[in-house]
């Protein structure tokens, strides 16, 4: 149970508005709450992070209408934890409200398609604990990644989409440089997050979003040493915070 009176947002008391949404949902009530625990689509208030338990029930009872609102709203508090840990605490304290938000959420992703399929699958991850994944841009039309090479530290440019996969040194006047060819993973070969994230956009039809996903957790050549490191080990490795929270979800199984 959440003592509302000891954490308050930014607009006063968001426990109201949540009792309130329990006895009538309303469209009204959903955008006040969003407004008072959210900014810009991050959360940067405690009572964000304590609200998740009352968001979780609140996506099992309601219709088809209140389960989104609930779990659009909770997936964007939950993502913001990839860089707000002031408050982890009261995230690992709910790890059932968060396994609930997960199974619903991955129960939405079966009937997405394009876009919105995106959408769904990285709320699946947020809820799953994989917040980085869930923060990151999947749009293999067109994707751009910027990191630096673990071995000689050059910047380096990362490109997967319509316009090649490969990694390149982005030079101001003459573009992408040193280019040099992607080495995507074999589907097979895949395991943990990533085996799930590819099997999830296969099942769902979607070509150019599991097919980007094979070189995501593929391997990059630097292309100023010779270097050759897994893109996504490497990629979460130098975004994510030295304490980040523990997976609801263990990382061998993100089906679950």
């Amino acid at each position: 149970m959440i003592d509302w009176d000891s954490i308050r947002d930014a607009r006063g008391d968001s426990g109201v508005v949540v009792d309130r949404l329990r006895l009538q949902p309303d469209a009204a009530l959903w955008d006040e709450l969003d407004r008072r625990l959210v900014v810009e689509d991050e959360c940067f208030f405690a009572v964000g992070f304590a609200a998740l338990p009352a968001l979780s029930q609140l996506a099992q009872a309601g219709d088809t209408e209140q389960w989104d609102r609930a779990l659009d709203l909770a997936a964007v508090i939950t993502r913001t934890l990839h860089r707000n840990h002031e408050d982890d605490r009261l995230v690992r304290a709910i790890p059932d409200a968060l396994a609930v938000l997960h199974r619903l959420a991955r129960a939405r992703v079966a009937t997405c398609v394009g876009p919105t399929l995106v959408r769904r699958l990285q709320d699946a991850l947020a809820f799953a604990g994989y917040t980085f994944w869930a923060s990151i841009s999947l749009d293999f039309t067109d994707e751009h990644y910027h990191l630096g090479c673990p071995h000689c530290s050059t910047r380096l440019a990362i490109v997967i989409g319509d316009y090649g996969h490969y990694s390149a040194i982005r030079d101001y006047n003459d573009g992408d440089v040193h280019r040099v060819p992607l080495r995507p993973a074999a589907p097979a070969d895949l395991a943990g997050v990533g085996r799930w994230m590819h099997e999830t956009a296969s099942a769902s039809g979607d070509t150019a979003l599991a097919d980007g996903l094979t070189y995501l957790f593929g391997d990059v050549e630097c292309g100023a040493c010779g270097c050759t490191f897994n893109l996504a080990d490497w990629f979460e490795a130098e975004n994510s915070p030295a304490q980040p929270i523990d997976p609801v979800v263990p990382r061998t199984d993100c089906s679950a």
